[in-house]
């Protein structure tokens, strides 16, 4: 599992993000950008394992919020909480530094996603953590997974950015309840990639949606003291 650096309420009511929540149907829900979806982020079908997909589409993000991520941050300030409020979408949220250590799965289908961490909660229950990637790993520049991969070497470590969710499944098997914890990136694919490639952990912004997962408080809280 990811391990919690540190993390923040916060309501984010003056965004500017052309990303927007779009739901549809027993569980279904998208990310969004001008009504086209970019990302299938709900659950569908409640028996079936883990299923991410994605547009492909290139996000390109504020020159001067890449650079602060690229740098790599340590806290959660306040003036660029306020910055990314053009990237997330108005709601109410749980911002969290994580240390991820990704490892790159790829389906029979062409479907990409990282695992990220597994962690059983009690005899019936466990998490399951995820991050997927808006873009291919066939699209991203070599020259710049290189260059990451020489930093994360070095030790220091970039950070990627997420919306992220919480989902409950009640499958049919021998777990009452899985938790998928699931990171949607934003910005830092070429990070991740770098991060899996080499074998060494990254930090991801994760703004963890409280009004959109299909959890409740007493589940979101729980999360948050098995990541601690």
């Amino acid at each position: 599992m990811s391990k919690l650096l540190s993390y923040k309420e916060i309501r984010i009511s003056s965004s500017t993000s052309p990303i927007e929540y779009k739901q549809a149907g027993y569980r279904q829900r998208y990310l969004a950008i001008e009504e086209k979806e970019i990302a299938n982020t709900g659950i569908d079908c409640e028996t079936c394992l883990f299923y991410a997909e994605a547009s492909g589409m290139d996000m390109k993000n504020p020159t001067k919020i890449s650079n602060k991520l690229n740098q790599g941050i340590n806290t959660l300030d306040q003036d660029f909480m306020s910055d990314l409020s053009c990237l997330i979408p108005n709601g109410h949220y749980m911002a969290t530094l994580l240390k991820v250590y990704p490892r790159l799965k790829r389906e029979a289908h062409g479907t990409e996603y990282y695992k990220a961490g597994l962690r059983n909660i009690s005899s019936m229950r466990k998490i399951e953590e995820y991050i997927v990637p808006i873009q291919s790993s066939e699209s991203l520049n070599p020259i710049a997974i290189n260059d990451y991969m020489d930093r994360v070497d070095l030790k220091e470590t970039p950070t990627a950015l997420s919306i992220s969710f919480l989902d409950i499944k009640y499958p049919l098997n021998h777990f009452d309840e899985i938790w998928v914890y699931s990171h949607f990136l934003l910005d830092g694919h070429h990070k991740m990639f770098a991060a899996n490639k080499a074998q060494k952990a990254i930090t991801l912004l994760s703004f963890l949606s409280i009004d959109e997962s299909f959890a409740n408080k007493e589940q979101l809280e729980k999360l948050f003291q098995v990541l601690t």
